[in-house]
C-alpha cells in the first residue's frame, strides 16, 4: 500500500471513529418563570466540549465523551446547575435556574447612588461618556445634573443636592477628602471641576444615605476613583480658550503621567463678548502629575499632585447705589496631594493608607472698595486608615480612623493699607468609623455603621448612627435608610463669631425602589431631611440656632433604543425645602432651592461616519427671591429655567478626536433672581436689575491629537 493510500485510509478510520464515538447534547435554559436564559454557559465539566444558549435559551453541541459525566450550566445572577448522567441521557433537557442567592461581597447596594465608570454600581459609563453626555460641556459636575436630586444654580455651577446647598457635597478621590474640587469664576460665571473626567475609572456619586467612612457633608458625597497603572501615550489639545497637553509613560507595574493645561479667555470674549468689562481677561494655568506603582498582585501605590493659578481682573459697575466703578483682580493658587496604599493581605484583609493636603492662597484687590485689599489662606491634611474583611458569607466589617486638620486665615487691608483684621482659626477634628455588613435572610441585607468624631473647635463628641436595610434580587432593589451627619458651619460665620455650641447635623431618611427590565433602569426615591445647628444670625451674632427641612420625589429613567443606537435618561425631581438660618428673619425656602427639576438627556451614535450627537434639556420651576417691594420675606419667584445644549463628537481618525458644544442654543435669557438698590427712590421703590450670565450662550471647539497611541487622545492623557 501506498503513503498516499496509507494516510487516506487512516485519516477516513480516524474521522469514522471520532463520528461514531460523538454524541449530541442539547436542551432549553429557562428561569423559574419559564423564561429564556440567554447567553448561559454549558459544558461537560473537565473537557472543553460546551456551548452557549441562544436567545430562546437553547444550547446544543457534540461531545466524544462517554458513560456518567457532570453537565454543568452557569450564568450571572443564578445559582450554577449540575446534572450528573450518563452522556446517552443527556438529550432534550429543561434545565430550571435558581436565582443566585448573593454573598455580601458580591452584592451591591444601589440605594440612593449613581455611578459612572467601571465601578460596581448602578450606572455604567466611561469617562467618554461624561464627554459625550449632552449638557455636561465636558464637565464632571455638569454631567452630574442630569441626574434627579440635582437641582440647577445656573449662576454658581456647583452641586446642589436635595435641598442642601453647594457645601454640602464634599469631593473625595481615591477616598481621600478635595477641599476645592472647582475652579475659581468671576461673579454669575458658573464653576467647573478642577479635574478632568479621563483621571477616573470610577465615578461614585451618593445622594444621600452614604455609609459611616464619610463625614463631614450633610446632603452628598462624590467618591472617585484614579485609574491604575496606565499604557504610555501622548497628546495635545487646541481650542479657542485654552491649549495643554501631557501623556503618560509607562514601564514594569509603574506609570508616570503629566498634563498641563493653559486657558486665556481673551480671543474668546473678542469672539464672543459677554456682558462684563475685563481690564485683564480669564487666565487660568494648571497641571497635574501622577505616578503609579503596583507593588505585586495585591497591592498598589498611587501618589497624585495638583496645582493651579487663576487671576482675571473684572470692572464692577453699581449702578443701582451711584457706587463708583472698581476694578475686582483675583489672584488664586490652589495646590492639591494625594498619596494612598492599597493592599490585601494572606489572610484576605483589605489595608488601606491614605494622606491628601489640600491649600489655597486668594488675593482679592479691590474687594469691597477702590485700593482695599483681602488676603485669604486655607488648609488642610487629611489622613486616613481604614481594614475591611469578609469574616464570613454573611457578615463582612469595615473600620477606620481619620482625622481632618484645617487652619484658615483672612486678612484685610483698608483703601490707605492699614490692617484692619486679621483673624484666624484651626479646625481639628478626629474620627473612627465602624461598617457592619450583615446578610439576614436570602435575598435582604442590612448595613449598621457608626461614626464617633471629636472637635476642638466644639470641644464635644459626636456619634453618628447609621441603618439601612435592602431586598435585593436579579432585576430588582428595595431599600430604607435612615442616617445621621455633622459638618461645621461656613469659615466667614465661625471666625465672626464664637458663640456656636455645636456644628450643623442632618438627619436623611430614605425609601427608594429600583427595577431593571432587560436594560431599561427604573428608580423612585422618596427623601426627607431635617437639620439643626444651622448658623443663624442674631442681633449681629451667629448662633447654633438654625434648622430646616427638606423632603422631596426622585424619579430616574435610562435605557437604549433605535438598535441601541440612542442612549436617552429622563429624571424628575419633585423638592419642598425650608431654613431658618443666616440673617433669615422667618422660615423661609432658601433661595437655591427649587421645586421641580426636570433633565432629558439623549446620546445618538452614527457608527458609519464615527459620530456621536448629545443633546440635553433642562427645566426648573422659578427660584426663589426677596423682593422689598413687596411684604413678606423671600415673596417672589424668577422665571422658569429653560436650556437647550447640544454636542457632536467626531472620530476624524484614530488618533483624533473633534469635539463640540454649545449651550442655550435657543438664546432664552435665564433669570435666577434679582439684585435690588440698598435704598428706595424717590417713587419709594427699589431698583433692580436680574441675576443672569453673561453671555447667554457658549460656543466651544476642541481638537485632541493622540502622538502616540492606537486610538485617539484621552483629553488629560491619563
Amino acid at each position: 500500500m501506498s503513503i498516499t493510500k496509507l494516510i487516506s485510509a487512516s485519516i477516513l478510520l480516524f474521522t469514522s471513529v471520532s463520528f461514531q464515538a460523538q454524541s449530541l447534547i442539547n436542551g432549553k435554559v429557562i428561569d423559574k418563570n419559564k423564561v429564556p436564559v440567554v447567553g448561559a454557559n454549558v459544558y461537560i465539566k473537565g473537557t472543553i466540549d460546551g456551548a452557549s444558549t441562544d436567545s430562546e435559551g437553547v444550547f446544543k453541541f457534540n461531545t466524544e465523551t462517554t458513560s456518567k459525566q457532570t453537565l454543568v450550566v452557569s450564568s450571572i445572577g443564578y445559582n450554577t446547575y449540575e446534572l450528573n448522567a450518563e452522556v446517552s441521557e443527556m438529550h432534550n433537557l429543561i434545565i430550571v435556574l435558581r436565582d443566585q442567592d448573593l454573598d455580601l461581597d458580591e452584592i451591591v447596594i444601589t440605594a440612593s447612588t449613581f455611578s459612572i465608570g467601571k465601578s460596581t454600581t448602578l450606572k455604567k459609563m466611561d469617562a467618554l461618556d461624561v464627554v459625550l453626555a449632552g449638557g455636561s460641556n465636558g464637565d464632571i459636575f455638569g454631567a452630574l445634573q442630569s441626574l434627579p436630586g440635582t437641582q440647577k444654580v445656573g449662576e454658581d455651577g456647583k452641586l446642589y443636592i436635595r435641598g442642601g446647598d453647594g457645601r454640602e457635597t464634599q469631593t473625595f478621590i481615591d477616598g481621600m477628602h478635595v477641599l476645592f474640587p472647582y475652579t475659581s469664576t468671576a461673579e454669575n460665571i458658573p464653576s467647573r471641576s478642577r479635574f478632568s473626567s479621563f483621571l477616573f475609572k470610577g465615578i461614585n456619586f451618593s445622594l444621600g444615605g452614604y455609609d459611616s467612612e464619610y463625614g463631614q457633608a450633610l446632603s452628598s458625597v462624590l467618591p472617585m476613583e484614579t485609574k491604575d497603572v496606565a499604557s504610555t501615550k501622548f497628546g495635545v489639545n487646541l481650542t479657542p480658550v485654552s491649549t495643554g497637553g501631557g501623556g503618560t509613560y509607562s514601564w514594569g507595574r509603574q506609570s508616570l503621567s503629566t498634563n498641563i493645561n493653559y486657558t486665556d479667555l481673551s480671543l474668546y470674549n473678542q469672539i464672543n463678548p459677554d456682558n462684563y468689562h475685563w481690564e485683564k481677561d480669564y487666565e487660568n494655568i494648571a497641571g497635574e502629575i501622577q505616578l503609579k506603582t503596583e507593588l505585586g498582585r495585591n497591592s498598589i501605590h498611587k501618589l497624585f499632585v495638583s496645582a493651579d493659578k487663576t487671576t482675571f481682573i473684572r470692572t464692577i459697575h453699581d449702578d443701582l447705589n451711584d457706587n463708583p466703578d472698581r476694578n475686582f483682580g483675583l489672584n488664586r493658587n490652589n495646590y492639591y496631594i494625594n498619596s494612598t496604599f492599597t493592599t490585601r493581605t494572606r489572610q484576605n484583609f483589605h489595608l488601606f493608607f491614605g494622606s491628601a493636603y489640600s491649600k489655597a492662597s486668594n488675593t482679592y484687590d479691590n474687594a469691597l472698595y477702590n485700593k482695599d485689599q483681602v488676603n485669604e489662606e486655607e488648609d488642610e491634611l487629611h489622613l486616613k486608615f481604614k481594614v475591611e474583611k469578609s469574616l464570613t458569607k454573611y457578615y463582612k466589617v469595615k473600620a477606620g480612623f481619620e482625622s481632618y486638620l484645617k487652619n484658615y486665615d483672612r486678612k484685610y487691608f483698608d483703601t490707605t493699607g492699614n490692617k484692619l483684621q486679621d483673624l484666624g482659626m484651626y479646625q481639628n477634628l478626629y474620627s473612627s468609623f465602624i461598617d457592619n455588613q450583615l446578610k439576614l435572610i436570602k435575598n435582604v441585607y442590612t448595613n449598621l455603621s457608626a461614626r464617633f468624631e471629636y472637635s476642638e473647635l466644639y470641644k464635644e463628641f459626636n456619634i453618628s448612627p447609621r441603618f439601612s436595610i435592602n431586598y435585593v434580587a436579579k432585576d430588582f432593589q428595595l431599600s430604607g435608610i435612615i442616617g445621621k451627619y455633622y459638618q461645621s458651619q461656613e469659615n466667614e460665620q465661625l471666625i465672626s463669631s464664637n458663640h456656636f455650641d455645636q456644628p450643623e447635623s442632618s438627619i436623611h431618611y430614605i425609601l427608594g425602589g429600583s427595577y431593571d427590565l432587560d436594560g431599561t433602569f427604573l428608580k423612585l426615591e422618596a427623601y426627607s431631611k431635617h437639620y439643626k445647628g444651622l448658623g443663624l444670625l442674631d442681633d449681629d451674632v451667629y448662633t447654633s440656632d438654625g434648622f430646616g427641612t427638606s423632603r422631596g420625589i426622585d424619579f430616574y429613567l435610562s435605557g437604549k433604543t433605535f438598535k441601541n443606537k440612542l442612549d436617552y435618561t429622563f429624571s424628575y425631581s419633585y423638592n419642598d425645602s425650608k431654613r431658618l438660618y443666616k440673617d433669615y428673619p422667618i422660615e423661609s425656602t432658601p433661595t437655591f432651592a427649587t421645586k421641580h427639576n426636570v433633565s432629558l438627556a439623549l446620546k445618538y451614535t452614527i457608527p458609519t461616519i464615527r459620530t456621536y450627537f448629545g443633546m440635553a434639556y433642562s427645566y426648573t420651576s422659578g427660584r426663589p427671591y426677596q423682593n422689598p417691594n413687596k411684604s413678606g420675606y423671600i415673596n417672589s419667584n424668577a422665571p422658569e429655567y429653560h436650556s437647550l445644549d447640544l454636542n457632536l463628537t467626531y472620530l476624524l481618525s484614530k488618533r483624533v478626536i473633534v469635539y463640540a458644544y454649545a449651550t442655550n442654543v435657543l438664546g432664552r435669557t435665564n433669570i435666577y433672581g434679582y439684585n435690588y438698590s440698598e435704598a428706595p427712590g424717590n417713587d419709594g421703590f427699589y431698583a433692580n436689575s436680574p441675576i443672569v450670565n453673561p453671555r447667554k450662550r457658549f460656543f466651544f471647539v476642541g481638537i485632541f491629537i493622540s502622538l502616540k497611541s492606537e486610538s485617539a487622545y484621552d483629553v488629560s492623557s491619563f
